[in-house]
Protein backbone atom coordinates (compact mmCIF):
# COMPACT_ATOMS: atom_id res chain seq x y z
CA UNK A 1 0.00 0.00 0.00
CA UNK A 2 1.82 2.51 -1.42
CA UNK A 3 0.45 6.42 -1.80
CA UNK A 4 3.37 7.57 -4.27
CA UNK A 5 2.22 4.75 -6.82
CA UNK A 6 -1.49 6.32 -7.21
CA UNK A 7 -1.60 8.96 -10.15
CA UNK A 8 -5.69 9.32 -9.98
CA UNK A 9 -7.48 11.12 -7.36
CA UNK A 10 -11.43 11.02 -7.42
CA UNK A 11 -13.49 12.86 -4.51
CA UNK A 12 -16.28 10.56 -3.64
CA UNK A 13 -17.97 11.80 -0.88
CA UNK A 14 -17.99 15.58 0.60
CA UNK A 15 -17.51 15.45 4.10
CA UNK A 16 -21.00 15.14 5.57
CA UNK A 17 -22.56 13.79 9.12
CA UNK A 18 -24.18 10.78 8.40
CA UNK A 19 -26.04 10.14 11.26
CA UNK A 20 -28.29 6.59 10.97
CA UNK A 21 -28.39 6.82 7.40
CA UNK A 22 -26.55 4.80 5.06
CA UNK A 23 -24.71 5.75 2.81
CA UNK A 24 -22.97 4.96 -0.76
CA UNK A 25 -19.93 7.11 -2.38
CA UNK A 26 -20.01 7.79 -5.84
CA UNK A 27 -19.23 5.07 -7.86
CA UNK A 28 -15.88 5.03 -9.72
CA UNK A 29 -15.12 3.16 -13.21
CA UNK A 30 -11.96 1.23 -12.26
CA UNK A 31 -9.61 1.92 -15.04
CA UNK A 32 -6.92 1.15 -12.80
CA UNK A 33 -4.35 -1.32 -11.77
CA UNK A 34 -4.73 -0.53 -8.54
CA UNK A 35 -8.07 0.95 -6.80
CA UNK A 36 -7.95 2.48 -2.77
CA UNK A 37 -10.49 4.83 -0.77
CA UNK A 38 -9.31 7.06 1.91
CA UNK A 39 -11.76 7.16 4.12
CA UNK A 40 -11.81 9.97 6.56
CA UNK A 41 -13.18 9.96 9.85
CA UNK A 42 -14.12 12.56 11.96
CA UNK A 43 -16.42 12.12 14.92
CA UNK A 44 -17.77 8.90 15.84
CA UNK A 45 -20.57 9.12 19.08
CA UNK A 46 -23.43 6.48 20.17
CA UNK A 47 -22.58 3.72 17.80
CA UNK A 48 -20.32 1.99 15.49
CA UNK A 49 -20.04 2.55 11.37
CA UNK A 50 -19.55 -0.68 8.96
CA UNK A 51 -17.90 0.11 6.17
CA UNK A 52 -18.17 -1.87 3.12
CA UNK A 53 -16.69 -1.96 -0.35
CA UNK A 54 -19.18 -3.39 -3.32
CA UNK A 55 -18.89 -4.00 -7.04
CA UNK A 56 -21.01 -3.45 -9.53
CA UNK A 57 -21.40 -3.65 -12.99
CA UNK A 58 -22.92 -0.71 -13.41
CA UNK A 59 -22.49 2.82 -11.95
CA UNK A 60 -25.32 1.89 -9.43
CA UNK A 61 -26.14 0.29 -6.44
CA UNK A 62 -29.02 -2.23 -7.86
CA UNK A 63 -26.08 -4.86 -8.63
CA UNK A 64 -24.13 -4.24 -5.83
CA UNK A 65 -22.62 -6.93 -3.97
CA UNK A 66 -19.92 -6.33 -0.84
CA UNK A 67 -16.52 -7.62 -1.47
CA UNK A 68 -13.45 -8.42 0.98
CA UNK A 69 -10.61 -5.76 0.81
CA UNK A 70 -7.36 -5.32 2.84
CA UNK A 71 -7.36 -1.61 4.87
CA UNK A 72 -4.61 0.27 6.98
CA UNK A 73 -6.43 2.32 9.90
CA UNK A 74 -3.95 5.66 10.69
CA UNK A 75 -2.90 6.76 13.97
CA UNK A 76 -4.64 9.87 15.58
CA UNK A 77 -3.99 13.35 13.90
CA UNK A 78 -0.38 14.31 13.92
CA UNK A 79 0.96 10.92 15.09
CA UNK A 80 1.93 10.08 11.43
CA UNK A 81 1.51 5.96 12.12
CA UNK A 82 -0.30 3.16 10.47
CA UNK A 83 -1.71 0.12 11.68
CA UNK A 84 -0.93 -3.09 10.15
CA UNK A 85 -2.10 -4.27 6.59
CA UNK A 86 -5.35 -5.93 7.48
CA UNK A 87 -7.69 -8.40 5.32
CA UNK A 88 -11.53 -8.00 5.73
CA UNK A 89 -14.02 -10.34 4.18
CA UNK A 90 -17.44 -8.92 2.54
CA UNK A 91 -18.70 -8.44 5.81
CA UNK A 92 -16.50 -4.92 5.94
CA UNK A 93 -14.81 -3.37 9.22
CA UNK A 94 -16.15 -1.67 12.11
CA UNK A 95 -15.41 1.59 13.54
CA UNK A 96 -15.81 3.34 16.64
CA UNK A 97 -15.49 6.48 18.73
CA UNK A 98 -11.92 5.65 19.09
CA UNK A 99 -11.22 5.64 15.74
CA UNK A 100 -12.26 9.02 16.17
CA UNK A 101 -10.18 11.46 13.79
CA UNK A 102 -8.55 8.62 12.04
CA UNK A 103 -8.12 7.73 8.19
CA UNK A 104 -9.61 4.46 7.33
CA UNK A 105 -7.40 3.12 3.83
CA UNK A 106 -9.12 0.42 1.94
CA UNK A 107 -7.26 -1.04 -0.95
CA UNK A 108 -8.75 -3.55 -4.03
CA UNK A 109 -6.98 -5.13 -6.02
CA UNK A 110 -8.91 -5.22 -9.54
CA UNK A 111 -8.18 -8.71 -10.60
CA UNK A 112 -10.06 -10.09 -7.63
CA UNK A 113 -12.83 -8.50 -9.11
CA UNK A 114 -15.69 -10.49 -10.37
CA UNK A 115 -15.41 -10.62 -14.43
CA UNK A 116 -17.38 -7.50 -15.92
CA UNK A 117 -17.89 -5.74 -12.54
CA UNK A 118 -15.93 -2.87 -13.22
CA UNK A 119 -17.37 -0.02 -10.31
CA UNK A 120 -17.10 0.36 -6.86
CA UNK A 121 -17.96 1.85 -4.05
CA UNK A 122 -17.59 2.38 -0.41
CA UNK A 123 -21.04 1.91 1.50
CA UNK A 124 -21.06 3.23 5.13
CA UNK A 125 -23.52 2.08 7.38
CA UNK A 126 -23.47 3.96 10.58
CA UNK A 127 -25.65 1.63 13.83
CA UNK A 128 -28.74 2.70 14.58
CA UNK A 129 -28.08 4.58 17.58
CA UNK A 130 -25.05 6.73 16.53
CA UNK A 131 -25.74 10.67 17.47
CA UNK A 132 -22.63 11.37 14.98
CA UNK A 133 -20.73 10.14 12.16
CA UNK A 134 -18.94 12.65 10.36
CA UNK A 135 -17.15 11.11 7.34
CA UNK A 136 -15.46 12.12 3.69
CA UNK A 137 -14.15 9.37 0.91
CA UNK A 138 -11.68 9.91 -1.84
CA UNK A 139 -10.96 7.56 -4.39
CA UNK A 140 -7.55 7.00 -5.65
CA UNK A 141 -6.31 4.81 -8.90
CA UNK A 142 -2.92 4.05 -10.26
CA UNK A 143 -4.29 4.17 -14.02
CA UNK A 144 -3.23 1.74 -16.62
CA UNK A 145 -2.74 4.61 -19.32
CA UNK A 146 -1.01 7.72 -18.07
CA UNK A 147 -1.83 10.93 -20.25
CA UNK A 148 -2.10 14.87 -19.52
CA UNK A 149 -5.70 14.70 -19.60
CA UNK A 150 -7.50 12.48 -16.97
CA UNK A 151 -10.07 10.04 -17.94
CA UNK A 152 -13.72 10.17 -16.28
CA UNK A 153 -13.49 7.20 -13.69
CA UNK A 154 -17.55 7.61 -13.23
Amino acid sequence: MNYAEYNHVIPVLSPVDIVSTATNTTHIKVTGHKVAFLVFLGTLTGDSLAVTVEESSAASTTSAEAIPFKYRLSGAVATDTWGAVTTADSAGVDMTASDDDKILWVEIDPSDLTDGDHYLSVLLSPGASASACEVSVIALQDVRYRNLNMQSST
